[in-house]
């Protein structure tokens, strides 16, 4: 694909459709991703429903507008399933932005925390002020660690935790392995007990 055949996608979370259609004319996009967490009261949801119809129809020559359902409340879990849009399009060779300022708090915080464990693939993430719509351009910040302790992680999330099994699989010594165990415990991703168990913090690093 030509570097200019690529399409300009940012992935958005929606409410009200307020700083998403302040957001549209700032950022130009050719296409955009609706994360939809629907809220439980049913006038609240048709209202929400009611502002993408609109946004569907304005747009409709122009921006091509995508919708996608993600799960409720639950951080690693929506983490998962942006990071499955971003290598999507990512893969499309497209250009994709995040955008946060809209709907519940944990939906926007898993679209920014997926865009730092994808920074390589994401061209910027934005917000935009209520009093201005202002665009304010988010840094993307590292949130990935490698080595010994991520395949640490890997393997005790899979319920492997076996200290023999584990140092067998890791090729690491006793020492190192409950150096990195201990390590891991302090910086809050394994849970601070005897029986080794994976943190929600833990589970988000790695995705």
């Amino acid at each position: 694909m030509k570097k200019e055949d690529r399409k300009r996608v940012i992935i958005s979370t929606i409410y009200e459709g307020y700083a998403l259609k302040h957001a549209i004319p700032k950022l130009s996009p050719d296409k955009i991703i609706l994360l939809i967490d629907e809220p439980p009261e049913e006038r609240k949801k048709q209202r929400m429903y009611s502002v993408i119809k609109s946004l569907k129809d304005f747009f409709k020559e122009a921006i091509e507008i995508e919708t996608v359902k993600i799960s409720p409340y639950n951080l690693s879990k929506i983490m998962g399933e942006v990071i499955k849009i971003i290598d999507r399009e990512y893969k499309k060779n497209n250009k994709i932005i995040a955008h946060i300022t809209e709907g519940r708090k944990i939906t926007s915080l898993a679209l920014l925390f997926a865009a730092y464990t994808r920074k390589e693939k994401i061209e910027k993430a934005y917000y935009i002020t209520e009093e201005e719509h202002r665009l304010i351009s988010l840094p993307l910040l590292d949130f990935q660690f490698n080595g010994t302790k991520r395949d640490l992680l890997n393997e005790v999330s899979k319920n492997n935790s076996e200290p023999d099994k584990l140092m067998k699989k890791l090729k690491i010594g006793k020492s190192a392995l409950y150096q990195n165990i201990t390590e891991l415990k302090k910086e809050g991703y394994l849970e601070n007990n005897k029986e080794l168990k994976i943190t929600e913090l833990g589970r988000i690093m790695i995705l």
